[in-house]
């Protein structure tokens, strides 16, 4: 049997790999970023020295948001809606519990939940 062809083609593989496409050494991590200080990028310079109109343009906004969701305004009456709430727990503490849909021929079902 010629295993001539067969070492040609395993000292080809064995070439092909001892290649360095990427230089000495590859670049991983620009370190001379990642190491930099921290700084503002251009675009946020004005809001850096003059907060005011970022500020009240959250500030428009939070209010749209708030009142789409339906909350209550700051200054609504909680005395009165604790007062409801209050009220709405009692009647429903006075309220008979249901009995369970259980059948009848279940022993640990027909017995009273309340003892």
């Amino acid at each position: 049997m010629n295993f001539g062809p067969i070492r040609a083609m395993l000292a080809l593989a064995a070439l092909a790999g001892c290649g360095d496409m990427t230089g000495d050494y590859p670049a991983l991590m620009p370190t001379d970023r990642l190491l930099a200080a921290p700084e503002l990028p251009a675009h946020a310079a004005d809001a850096a020295t003059d907060p005011g109109p970022a500020t009240a343009a959250l500030d428009v906004r939070g209010r749209a948001l708030a009142g789409q969701g339906g909350a209550a305004p700051a200054g609504s009456d909680l005395q009165s809606r604790a007062r409801a709430l209050r009220e709405r727990a009692q009647a429903l503490a006075a309220e008979p519990l249901a009995p369970p849909d259980c059948p009848a021929d279940d022993p640990g079902c027909a017995s009273d939940p309340g003892t």
